[in-house]
């Protein structure tokens, strides 16, 4: 999996990528992403997250070539673990978040 396949994410799957990605590594990612990539991460995030991801961004933007390219690596390891656990499914080019089943709370 490359980088660009994550535009590929519908928007269930984005949302545990989202989940699972360490803020920094995201703000990292964000600092030099695909336009559309940032857009459809953002437009999952509360006010709040975004507030704080744009926060991290003007952090994280230091120049560190090898800090960015570890950030994608982390991203795309996080992507591939989602596969694996069953939570994410590619089908034909596209990758498709499985809904997962809320258990109901224990009745006392």
């Amino acid at each position: 999996m490359i980088l660009t396949d994550l535009l590929s994410f519908d928007n269930l799957a984005l949302f545990y990528l989202l989940r699972d990605t360490p803020p920094n590594v995201l703000a990292r990612v964000f600092v030099r992403a695909d336009a559309r990539l940032s857009g459809a991460l953002l437009g999952l995030m509360t006010p709040k997250q975004r507030e704080a991801i744009h926060y991290l961004m003007a952090k994280e933007n230091d120049g560190d070539e090898k800090l960015f390219a570890e950030a994608n690596s982390a991203l795309l390891i996080l992507a591939d673990d989602l596969m694996r656990k069953g939570l994410v499914i590619k089908e034909g080019r596209y990758y498709y978040g499985k809904p997962v089943e809320e258990k109901a709370p224990a009745e006392a």
